[in-house]
């Protein structure tokens, strides 16, 4: 399809829903205008489409809010996220964070290379800490200029945000020759995520939440390590946030994660995104009746390097396998939409969702993809 068919075909569809009135009504079981859908950690793809830096959209406000402004009317994508990135909680306990002109963020010497140091680090403060007061101040900004749009917040997991205060190598074999210490560093970050979730609850009521953490996928630790590492401390970062802001989050882990499915749905979490390297259908024969799934075009293959018709294919690919999940489904990308992606494959992938998940119902095949022959 050209790129001009598709704006034709896209000029044809009629939202009927707002987003917020899409998943208020998807989540009591109603019947919906389409699937709601979207895009994992967009803005640094969406700065990047409207013309704009990661940099500057991270430390210019009118960039931000411009970025925020143009996704919703173009995109359909009426809610922002305004959390900390994977490094940040590292960042605030001292780590040196470094960022590019245009690109993601990394940490360019950590602030615990050995122990010897660890009592030096405290809970985190938001409204002192220098690197999470800036974030929190952005957030009652954007939420006076946009106070219609849906906000939400986020963090890293455990193990993830603990690479980000001590090299991951160590960390890592901290798993076998330095235990006691290594849980005290995930209690440690932990604390910190949730102190952030207070603030934004004391701030701003509750609000949506969700964390992202990709080392604690089945690539990078083992289920032992797992077990003993990570999960204890995603369990008690879901059941904080529950007590925080009165619903349980939703998560994102790279990578390799079915053995573990069933450990995140027995740990509370309430929905969970899914990398392109699993099977959506065999997620859903797992889980799919504890937690929501969503799922999972390819970020690079399809997203950023595909054609306007391999993004619509992936997309129908998606909701035939996982749109009647019992908990429910949302049409989204496997991993963060990559700096690169091109307009036009992020209009398919909406011009996609609107039209083989319309007439969506949770636990339901939607209409649109019932009128393409489909069969269960």
């Amino acid at each position: 399809m050209e790129y001009e068919e598709l704006k034709r075909l896209m000029s044809e569809q009629k939202d009927e829903m707002t987003a917020a009135e899409r998943m208020k009504a998807y989540n009591a079981g109603e019947e919906v205008d389409y699937i709601p859908y979207t895009l994992q950690a967009p803005d640094p793809a969406m700065a990047d489409i409207f013309g704009f830096t990661t940099t500057q959209f991270a430390k210019d406000f009118e960039v931000k809010s411009e970025v925020i402004r143009r996704r919703k009317e173009e995109f359909g994508l009426d809610s922002f996220n305004v959390g900390l990135g994977l490094k940040t909680i590292g960042g605030a306990l001292g780590s040196k964070l470094r960022a590019p002109e245009h690109g993601i963020d990394y940490v360019e010497e950590h602030v615990l290379k050995d122990y010897a140091d660890f009592d030096k680090l405290e809970v985190t403060d938001p409204y002192k800490n220098p690197v999470l007061a800036p974030i929190l101040e952005s957030a009652k900004r954007l939420k006076d200029r946009f106070p219609d749009v849906s906000m939400t917040t986020s963090v890293a997991g455990p193990i993830s945000t603990a690479i980000a205060v001590r090299p991951v190598e160590m960390v890592l074999k901290d798993t076998r020759k330095n235990p006691e210490m290594l849980h005290k560093l995930l209690d440690l970050t932990v604390e910190c995520s949730l102190r952030w979730f207070e603030a934004f609850y004391h701030e701003f009521g509750p609000v949506g939440t969700n964390f992202s953490d990709p080392v604690t996928c089945m690539d990078v630790i083992s289920k032992k390590q797992f077990d003993e590492y990570s999960l204890p401390y995603i369990k008690k970062l879901i059941d904080g946030t529950e007590k925080i802001m009165g619903s349980r989050p939703g998560a994102h882990i790279c990578g390799k994660t079915s053995p573990i499915w069933g450990d995140l749905a027995d740990a509370g979490l309430f929905s969970f995104s899914i990398d392109n390297c699993e099977d959506l259908a065999v997620a859903k024969a797992a889980v799919g009746d504890r937690m929501r799934i969503a799922g999972n075009v390819p970020p690079v293959d399809v997203m950023k390097e595909g054609t306007i018709d391999e993004v619509i294919a992936s997309c129908k690919e998606c909701l035939e396998k996982c749109a009647d999940s019992p908990a429910g489904f949302i049409l989204n990308t496997g991993c963060q939409l990559p700096i690169g992606t091109p307009k036009a494959n992020v209009e398919a992938f909406i011009y996609a969702a609107r039209k083989y998940g319309r007439g969506a119902r949770l636990g339901h095949m939607p209409k649109g993809i019932l009128e393409e022959g489909f069969e269960n």
